[in-house]
């Protein structure tokens, strides 16, 4: 009887051990869950394990989207560049100045608008392995707000617009009281960098001034434009100015539906957004 509870406390306590072994080498991966950084500059992605401990010998790999295409890997305690994403391509640096600490963020240069999104930090041991998720939101204020205008006979309608946002702006009219004008139509776009476009077209009001402004909802950038009305300017000569190339069509309709007079003849003058 006694060698065969002899017999069985071998096994249990080699499993006891095998037991506390395996939550001494257990460890959770962790972020902060969102990180703001301007167009253009360099941030900080942190990535930290927990308890603190050596990572030198795990695998870190960071993707987004993509699980298989990294935005960065690193592996047998030196950076794999082998499968990274063509857009990351020499903008990223894993900071290992504390990597036995446990603690190793990803350094993304240049950011650009489309390096916006979910970021996660996956890391591996031969025991154990986590991920941390953290949310990238790259700032762009864009340009100041550019008012033109259509005249024709019967219309006389006033266009707004802006380019170099992100993330997606608003539009809001307002009166020289302050009073909120309904646009006639609104568009917004982005353009082959991901960066927003946005115009809005009023009619006249009948007030000395109208403003225009454009306005980010996330760190609450705004740029806004007033122009003063000469209601002497309703009997000039009918003309377009458009301010981003890229909305062209847009604008050109706009022009057929409100000036009926098609006889009447429009100039469009173009001109690039500025920065």
């Amino acid at each position: 009887m006694a060698s065969t509870m002899h017999s069985i406390k071998i096994p249990f306590f080699i499993l006891l051990l095998l037991y506390e072994r395996s939550l001494s080498v257990r460890f959770k991966v962790s972020s902060t869950p969102s990180v703001s950084a301007a167009l253009g500059s360099d941030v900080l992605l942190p990535c930290t394990l927990t308890p603190e401990m050596n990572a030198e010998m795990m695998e870190i790999r960071w993707f987004n989207y993509r699980f298989q295409i990294y935005v960065h890997r690193y592996h047998n305690k030196k950076d794999d560049y082998t499968a990274q994403m063509p857009q990351f391509a020499n903008r990223t640096e894993l900071l290992k100045e504390n990597i036995t600490r446990g603690i190793f963020p990803l350094k993304i240069h240049k950011v650009t608008a489309q390096d916006s999104g979910e970021y996660h930090c996956f890391v591996e041991s031969s025991e154990h392995h986590g991920k941390a998720i953290v949310q990238l939101l790259v700032i762009a204020v864009g340009s100041l707000p550019n008012i033109s205008s259509v005249y024709s006979e019967n219309n006389h309608t006033v266009y707004c617009e802006s380019c170099d946002w992100h993330p997606k702006p608003y539009l809001l009219w307002t009166d020289n009281e302050g009073n909120k004008i309904i646009p006639l139509m609104e568009h917004t776009f982005r353009d082959e960098n991901n960066l927003y476009h946005i115009i809005s077209a009023v009619n006249q009001p009948t007030t000395s001034y109208i403003t225009c402004t454009v306005s980010s909802s996330l760190n609450h950038s705004k740029q806004n434009s007033r122009r003063l009305i000469d209601e002497g300017q309703r009997n000039t000569a009918t003309h377009c100015i458009l301010t981003c190339p890229s909305v062209a069509v847009s604008l050109i309709c706009l022009c057929c539906i409100y000036l009926p007079a098609m006889n009447l003849g429009v100039g469009i003058t173009k001109q690039h957004c500025n920065s």
